[in-house]
């Protein structure tokens, strides 16, 4: 079941904005009322109980049963099984979306950090399922799926979680693993998180500022203060080294301890799995990217460098814009209007889907004290709709990261139906959905231009 958490950007991939002053009309807050009217609401309580019995039924039911399951009462496992998904994915959403909001208020992280030990505590007696079912000889399971259409729309599920059976420990470990898992990696990434929004800089010449804010900075036409931008991110990063590394170094050990203990071949072989792709064919998209390097990344920075009118870029030169590009900031009303009539322009469909998060309050949009820096989509349950989250300031690329981000929600919208557990998609999956979204606001904005400059800029 797990949390939303932001994409991050750093200073090498900055998120663009307009200066706090700018008006950007009225930026949408999330509306997480669809999910639970307030923390102490009756149905949180009455959600939580029912992970609790539910799970404890679940495993009453069918541990050390599935090998004699006929295939209507395997699909009955399944149903019920993802029916806790379901309920449990409803919990830690909403729990991680109001963290995310501030994630310096002690009583959201308390809130959040209170039922994710619950609900890892219930799901402990859920660990037995995948164990099991990964015991199943392969003919026995093709046997069950051939028999059942219903049971065969679960073969991706199966096929997923019979990926890890050669790096599958003992139950015993297993559950072990399951336990510590909310005071482990996710531990350290929640401080990690914590750190990053209460940071606050104060480049020279500029009032204090969180960290977007400053990233922002790297986007001005004005040289002197992009060098001051990236001059403070460095002062204020290296002042919090020791706790970076702390964390980082922590949370490579672990990922060390636990791929030998499962006997992963290399580092990358935890993530080849989750994101359901061959490491043949990452290796060679990467040896691709590498080759390229020379004509593509190498020849992009000659020429910005030349357009810039510099003897050689400097780290804070890579956002720079262009001479030639206006410093007007985009309004949310515009970036809207932008994005929908992309959509729009290659499916009426697709902007229908995406017109709900403007309206309903499913994008939380400004930049606010202690809200997480970065962006992502969060597709919560089957039975809810996604939400995004943005920190956006008002320029060209804050557009495309709304894009982006619509281009996963529209996804997860239209995945919703397949059901809890059919619906999750490997980040190479969910990916190509964003770009696309992003590609058609960029195409649309392209055919718009007025002129080469415009073009250039764009491009």
């Amino acid at each position: 079941m797990p949390q939303p958490r932001p994409t991050r950007h750093t200073s090498a991939d900055a998120p663009s904005g307009a200066d706090a002053n700018n008006d950007l009309g009225t930026l949408p807050d999330w509306d997480l009322t669809d999910l639970y009217a307030s923390p102490d609401a009756p149905d949180v309580a009455r959600d939580l109980a029912f992970v609790e019995s539910a799970c404890a039924d679940f495993a009453a039911t069918y541990e050390g049963k599935l090998a004699g399951l006929d295939s209507e009462g395997l699909l009955a496992c399944v149903r019920a099984y993802e029916d806790i998904e379901r309920v449990g994915g409803r919990l830690m959403s909403y729990a991680g979306l109001r963290y995310y909001q501030d994630t310096m208020d002690g009583e959201r992280a308390q809130f959040l950090q209170n039922l994710q030990e619950k609900v890892t505590n219930y799901t402990n007696s859920l660990v037995f399922f995948t164990l099991e079912l990964n015991r199943l000889p392969d003919q026995t399971l093709d046997a069950l799926i051939a028999a059942n259409a219903d049971l065969a729309r679960y073969r991706p599920v199966f096929e997923r979680m019979r990926a890890m059976r050669p790096y599958q420990l003992s139950d015993e470990l297993e559950k072990f693993l399951h336990d510590q898992s909310s005071v482990g990696a996710a531990a350290w990434n929640k401080l990690f998180d914590e750190t990053m929004a209460g940071l606050t800089f104060q480049p020279e010449g500029e009032e204090e500022m969180p960290l977007e804010a400053c990233l922002n900075l790297l986007t001005e036409q004005d040289r002197s203060k992009r060098e001051a931008a990236a001059r403070e991110l460095a002062r204020v990063f290296g002042a919090n080294i020791k706790l970076f590394a702390r964390i980082h170094n922590t949370l490579a050990k672990e990922k060390e301890i636990e791929d030998r203990w499962r006997k992963m071949p290399t580092p990358q072989t935890g993530r080849h799995l989750a994101n359901h792709v061959e490491p043949e064919v990452v290796e060679a998209l990467r040896n691709a990217v590498v080759a390229a390097y020379p004509k593509l990344s190498h020849r992009y920075y000659e020429l910005k460098r030349k357009w810039l009118g510099l003897d050689m870029l400097e780290v804070w030169d890579r956002n720079a814009p262009l001479p030639m590009e206006d410093n007007r900031v985009v309004g949310w009303a515009e970036a809207k209007a932008t994005v929908l009539g992309a959509y729009g322009a290659f499916a009426p469909k697709m902007a229908e889907i995406a017109e709900p998060f403007f309206e309903k309050g499913w994008i939380d949009a400004g930049v606010k004290p202690g809200k997480a820096p970065g962006a992502f989509a969060h597709p919560t349950v089957t039975d809810a709709h996604p939400y995004v989250m943005l920190n956006y300031l008002g320029k060209p690329r804050d557009v495309m990261t709304l894009a982006e981000e619509l281009g996963h929600g529209v996804h997860q919208v239209l995945a919703a139906g397949q059901g809890e557990l059919l619906s999750q998609t490997p980040l190479t999956l969910a990916e190509t959905a964003s770009v696309f979204g992003e590609m058609l606001t960029f195409r649309k904005l392209l055919d718009g231009a007025a002129d080469q400059a415009q073009k250039k800029v764009l491009l």
